[in-house]
């Protein structure tokens, strides 16, 4: 295949998932556009792929899912047998059917999924869980998923010829609802508003960014991750009480998949 440019649609709050593509990106070496569509005022885009792009969609792993915040983005889409790759990122715990609803998602909209790949990042909740991930045996790897995946495009004559990968995962997919901690703001907050502009899901207010809309809150600690006074947590008697067996069940290393 002749590929003249990748285009990539991104979930990224905490900014780990958004950090793992640009290295994917910027080492599969074509020209390039990306679509952060993590701020709700971003969201409104209408993004066309032809069969001579590589699209790339990148997310955080949310309870095994894929955010639905992502999955409705791609109602928008069009694609004309576009070849695409997938890249979920996950807190060390697991990613249960993410990839696989992923990939039947894209199915749908007129891609060929040629390649996905499930990457370890620092968990967003439980921090004690995969501290410094991705580290460099991870760069190294996410690196040689981008030098796969050209050598494949490379070899595609025909790319309606492709299979469908064999991914993990199961139908119906795990349920979700999100979990019932929520971060809020303490008193180092100087009402900077650098939390309001990051939430993906309009749940903190201007007028008082200490306060979080708990029916909103998706838990994804972007507002947490981007705050420079570091003045947005959780509970923390409760957070401590559920990360130690967290940590303990959920510690040990694991290493990427790739599928290709």
């Amino acid at each position: 295949m002749d590929i003249q440019k990748s285009k990539s649609i991104f979930f990224s709050p905490a900014r780990k998932t958004g950090n793992i593509l640009s290295l994917f990106v910027s080492s599969l070496g074509y020209d390039a556009e990306k679509y952060n569509i993590t701020s709700y005022k971003k969201r409104d885009i209408s993004v066309e792929f032809s069969s001579n792009e590589i699209a790339v969609f990148a997310y955080p792993v949310y309870g095994g899912r894929v955010p639905y915040i992502m999955s409705e983005q791609l109602k928008k889409i069009k694609a004309d047998n576009t070849p695409a790759v997938i890249i979920a990122v996950y807190g060390n715990r697991a990613y249960e059917d993410a990839l696989l609803e992923m990939q039947n998602i894209l199915s749908e909209k007129g891609f060929i999924v040629i390649a996905a790949a499930a990457f370890i990042a620092n968990h967003s909740i439980m921090t004690k869980v995969a501290v410094n991930r991705p580290d460099e045996k991870d760069n190294e790897k996410i690196k040689d998923f981008a030098d796969k995946v050209k050598n494949k495009i490379k070899n595609i004559n025909n790319i309606s010829n492709e299979k469908k990968l064999n991914l993990y995962g199961s139908f119906p997919y795990r349920e979700y609802n999100g979990i019932p901690l929520k971060p809020k703001g303490d008193s180092k907050c100087t009402a900077c508003g650098a939390c309001v502009q990051n939430c993906p899901v309009n749940a903190i207010m201007a007028e008082n960014p200490k306060v979080t809309d708990k029916t909103k809150c998706i838990t994804c600690m972007g507002c947490a991750a981007i705050c420079p006074q570091n003045a947005r947590h959780l509970n923390k008697i409760l957070h401590f009480l559920s990360e130690i067996p967290f940590k303990k069940k959920h510690g040990a290393r694991k290493e990427p998949d790739i599928f290709i």
